[in-house]
């Protein structure tokens, strides 16, 4: 792959990205990474290795019978590059069904689906626990993948794992308000991708001596969860194998004094500092003041940012 085919790869990558929902772009992608790299099928989708198991979700197949994906998946948990490999944010390996050493299940493959040459590979989605997977194979006789191929292979996956980032955060921004915590779970509260604080949303929920996985199974059983102090846990359909569940926090309102919460309905509801002052019978200095405080405690810069933080929330004006 020369630098022009790699130009051309990452730009059309990029667009698709922007212009396609992830599960949309991950039937794109495929196209595009035929057209750099020589193969006859392929596998690729999410995977979540933990305890034990492994969870896969949204896989597609090219070039492939559909029953070949049911044939892999029943070897998956006791494959030595499953369980080492997957700890990697970014992995690629080569491999021939005749070469020393290779997996017993690997070879049945082979003269089940004519599968002789394998490039694996993944990539860490997002900085999240689970991975973007793509296998790519070549039948019958056809030459072994190339060290210059493999090395390739892993610039590809690292551009895909930056398209399909963008892909997701493009998609979920679309879907859930900035301000919220979100999460895609499995339908047994397997957590595949998060926001950087939705942990921390989720531990602030635990009873004692409770852990995580057990209450994300609770969450992925219902439509929605309200904690005792406020918060809101929602779940909606993401795609067939994914729940994508937010978490509203507890009103804003409460952070804000008695005399905060007045001036911020005000200013949400488009009155000007002048006016605002003129209705509170103080100076437009102190609401200038009030309104600086208002904007620091509720993390936005101006009344459009304060509006949308808030309209979920009705204030109670004491």
């Amino acid at each position: 792959m020369n630098r022009y085919e790699l130009s051309d790869f990452v730009l059309t990558l990029i667009d698709k990205a922007n212009t396609h929902t992830p599960l949309r772009f991950q039937q794109f992608m495929i196209d595009l990474v035929r057209d750099v790299t020589v193969f006859d099928g392929a596998w690729w989708g999410w995977s979540l290795f933990r305890g034990g198991k492994i969870s896969i979700v949204h896989t597609n197949l090219s070039g492939l019978p559909a029953d070949y994906e049911t044939a892999v998946r029943s070897q998956l948990v006791n494959d030595p590059f499953v369980r080492t490999g997957r700890s990697l944010k970014l992995f690629t390996k080569s491999m021939t069904v005749d070469d020393d050493g290779v997996y017993p299940y690997i070879r049945r493959l082979s003269d089940e689906f004519n599968v002789t040459q394998m490039l694996n590979g993944h990539c860490n989605a997002r900085e999240g626990p689970c991975n973007f997977f793509m296998s790519l194979y070549r039948f019958g006789k056809s030459p072994a993948f190339s060290e210059t191929e493999t090395a390739d292979f892993l610039v590809i996956l690292r551009h895909l794992e930056q398209a399909l980032s963008l892909s997701l955060q493009l998609d979920l921004s679309a879907r859930v308000d900035s301000y919220s915590e979100w999460a895609l779970i499995g339908h047994d509260g397997e957590l595949f991708l998060s926001s950087s604080g939705f942990s921390a949303a989720l531990a602030a929920t635990l009873q004692r001596g409770q852990k995580m996985a057990t209450r994300l199974r609770e969450i992925a059983r219902q439509d929605r969860f309200s904690t005792r102090k406020g918060s809101v846990f929602s779940r909606s359909r993401y795609s067939g194998e994914l729940w994508l569940v937010a978490v509203q926090p507890s009103s804003p309102w409460k952070i804000l004094s008695p005399k905060e919460r007045q001036i911020a309905e005000m200013l949400t509801a488009g009155a000007t500092s002048r006016a605002i002052a003129a209705k509170l019978g103080v100076a437009q200095n102190t609401v200038r003041n009030q309104t600086t405080s208002i904007y620091r405690k509720m993390g936005v810069h101006n009344k459009v940012e304060l509006a949308r933080v808030t309209r979920l929330s009705e204030p109670s004006i004491d």
